[in-house]
């Protein structure tokens, strides 16, 4: 009943000292809107790589069909394909979607003709229209989603605009074969890939019937399998528990940890096909130092933000405090004991934290949109940053909760010393407006 007393004492003084407030609720809501767009941009960009990471090689865990007798880099036969599927469906990965692709990676592997100039490929990527309409209907690309046929090709935006296609027009692909020759099919455009990230930059997709029988392969081998998990929490246990059912199926490689360990797999081959089970985190384990920098650049500017609140709340704090010496000392005259006082003037303190923080938080929506909303064309390789061309924020309920208590522990270091002596000063002395 005392709590309820004293909140709404707390509530009564901060609305009559609304004016002495007014600094330290601007300097504290901007500083927690600075934090949350900090915090959520980060977010929203790692997010956003890992997302571009998970459509380019299909899952969260991909497995890759290692063949020393073929002269593309990953190649798997049916049998393969069959035992990965039954080894997910015994070690219950219950993936939301799956895919099976045929890809040839490498500049100097493929190349667009048309008009008589010739654009280099960095992917060519097979993939089963049907099977993956929902990813390629995701793609912010022109022209119709569906349906496409084996003589359908999408390209990417770098390649299109190189050699001035546009959609309708039939171009030349041209391949490296398992075997080293050249191969070459002609494709009609039936749609442009507005990505120019890393992951999309110069890479054309096909059909993947048409893919096998242009390098070479049966219409049923593919170069990799990629699961998408409902939960990313428990990816490395689903991908220990796919491994160790595929171990009793076919020829399988260790795991590895990282991209490092994934370059390694790849050498010494033994003759015949094995495959590898990578998770996503380590084939984007090459790119830990630019996310680590962005975690650094986050933190640094986090910390300058909970050094100005700090700051600007001890100021604010000790004038106010000052200026209601009187006040609280007429409280303790009347019979509020020293503990009383620091109840009611933290409960002040905190619904003016409460309140600051509502408005930073709304503050930071402002501002977000405002960075979604700009164009970053003019920075190059951002675009592994961006979803559709805009820079997300997400917030995270795990994020929030941490830059509340973060701010709120700063708040108490700040003025909760100040509150205590100014309970306690001598009774005189406060009633004459002397006491700090």
């Amino acid at each position: 009943m005392k709590a309820v007393v004293y909140f709404k004492l707390a509530l009564k003084y901060l609305w009559r000292h609304k004016r002495r407030y007014l600094f330290m609720f601007i300097a504290l809501g901007f500083g927690f809107g600075v934090q949350m767009v900090i915090s959520s941009l980060k977010d929203g960009m790692k997010e956003n790589l890992y997302v571009s990471a998970q459509a380019h090689y299909s899952g969260d865990i991909i497995a890759f069909g290692l063949d020393p007798d073929t002269s593309i880099s990953y190649h798997m036969t049916s049998i393969e394909i069959d035992s990965i599927l039954a080894s997910a469906q015994a070690a219950s990965i219950d993936p939301l979607a799956v895919s099976v692709r045929t890809a040839v990676f490498g500049m100097r592997r493929g190349s667009i003709h048309f008009n008589g100039n010739t654009s280099p490929l960095k992917d060519i990527v097979g993939v089963d229209w049907e099977a993956e309409k929902k990813y390629i209907g995701g793609l912010s690309f022109t022209g119709s989603p569906s349906p496409f046929n084996d003589d359908t090709i999408l390209l990417s935006r770098p390649v299109a605009e190189e050699l001035m296609i546009q959609q309708g027009d039939s171009i030349i692909l041209e391949v490296l074969t398992v075997t080293g020759q050249k191969n070459t099919g002609t494709f009609f455009v039936d749609g442009i890939v507005d990505d120019s990230a890393i992951f999309g930059f110069y890479k054309v997709y096909v059909s993947r019937l048409t893919l096998n029988r242009l390098i070479g392969l049966a219409d049923g081998d593919c170069s990799y399998v990629g699961f998408s998990l409902k939960n990313r929490k428990t990816l490395e246990q689903k991908r220990a528990a796919l491994y160790n059912s595929l171990l009793e199926k076919v020829k399988t490689l260790p795991l590895v940890s990282d991209r490092d360990g994934f370059y390694k797999s790849k050498k010494n081959l033994e003759k015949g096909i094995s495959v590898l089970l990578i998770s996503l985190p380590v084939l984007l384990s090459e790119v830990d130092q630019l996310v680590s920098a962005i975690d650094l650049a986050a933190f640094v500017l986090f910390a300058m933000m909970m050094a100005i609140i700090m700051v600007s709340a001890a100021v604010t704090c000790r004038l106010i405090l000052h200026e209601r010496t009187r006040e609280t000392g007429t409280m303790r005259a009347i019979g509020f004991y020293d503990r009383d006082l620091r109840r009611i003037l933290f409960m002040e303190m905190a619904s003016m934290a409460f309140l600051s923080m509502a408005a930073g938080f709304l503050l930071s929506l402002l501002i977000n949109r405002g960075f979604r909303a700009m164009s970053y064309s003019w920075f190059p390789g951002f675009e592994v940053f961006l979803h559709n061309g805009q820079l997300i924020a997400r917030y995270l309920p795990g994020t929030i909760v941490v830059n509340i208590v973060v701010t709120a522990s700063m708040l108490t270091l700040a003025i909760g010393g100040q509150i205590f002596r100014n309970s306690r000063g001598p009774l005189g002395e406060m009633l004459s407006g002397g006491a700090m």
